[in-house]
Formats: structure tokens, C-alpha cells, sequence
């Protein structure tokens, strides 16, 4: 897959122009993991969804939020799963009208096998970078995302 970036840095700030290759970044990675994934017979949002889950069941919500989604955007891909038989939806003991997502044997085992061919992949795609500046990439998008975590005026415009 050739991709070519148009960024004219005349007309880009550095704000904008690292906002806008973070874009672009995201959707050819994205591309690939879509189709990678299409021949475990899974979508991204579905392998994601199994790589929360635990055997013991997380919370369907603490998913969503980890995946920074709604519930209701879910539930559907839940369901797919369950019907390949990778996970099963529980109710908590600790309070019934939380579901719990518990990763059967079958989805363990799925994520056993991927795993390792989809590090492999994501590890060959960041290949043109030293292992010294994965750490610093890794590093500069942590600090960005506990920023935009935090408190800001900026949030009290998008209510």
C-alpha cells in the first residue's frame, strides 16, 4: 500500500500538521489491521473487544470506555462474538444489570494464536523507525493523551 502525504508545509502549522499525519497515520494502520484481521474472521472492534475480555468477565462499559465508545455501539459486535462463540455475556453477581464479557475457552485460544502474527505485523509497519524512536513516539503520544485527559477549557466548549 503506496500512500502519498499532501501536507504543504506553508499551510500547516505544526499544531495542524501533526494533528493532520496522526490522521492519516491512524487510517493506513487501521487499513491494514482490518485486513489482517479479516482472515482470523474478525474485524478490528471485535479483536479489540477480545482483548478486554477476561475469562472472569469485565464490565461491558468499562470496555466501551477503554475503546472510547458507547455501549449501545457494542452490543451488536458483542453479540457476533457470542455467536462465533469466543465470549459469553454474564450477569455480575456483584450487581445484575451490569453485563460481564467472559472470554471462553475458544476466544482464549483465537487471541493465543493472533497475538503473536498481529505484534509481528504492527512491529514490521513501525519498522522504518529505531527502536529508540518508537520509545520517544510512544512517549510524545502518552503525554498527549493524559493532556487532552485533563481539564481544559477546550471541554467546557464542546458541551
Amino acid at each position: 500500500m503506496s500512500t502519498t502525504v499532501y501536507l504543504d508545509p506553508r499551510m500547516y502549522d505544526p499544531e495542524l500538521e501533526a494533528y493532520t499525519l496522526l490522521r492519516q497515520v491512524n487510517s493506513i494502520m487501521d487499513t491494514y489491521n482490518r485486513y489482517d484481521l479479516r482472515r482470523e474472521g474478525l474485524t478490528v472492534p471485535q479483536f479489540t473487544i477480545l482483548n478486554h475480555a477476561t475469562p472472569e468477565g469485565i464490565p461491558l462499559s468499562e470496555i466501551s470506555a477503554r475503546m472510547l465508545c458507547d455501549n449501545s455501539n457494542l452490543t451488536g459486535i458483542v453479540d457476533r462474538l457470542i455467536s462465533k462463540g469466543l465470549v459469553e455475556r454474564k450477569p455480575d453477581p456483584q450487581d445484575r444489570r451490569v453485563s460481564l464479557i467472559c472470554l471462553t475457552p475458544t476466544g482464549a485460544e483465537k487471541l493465543r494464536n493472533i497475538r503473536p502474527r498481529h505484534h509481528a505485523s504492527v512491529s514490521r509497519r513501525m519498522q522504518s523507525l529505531s527502536e529508540h524512536e518508537v520509545q520517544q513516539l510512544r512517549d510524545l503520544l502518552r503525554a498527549l493523551y493524559q493532556g487532552l485527559q485533563e481539564p481544559s477549557q477546550e471541554k467546557e466548549h464542546i458541551a
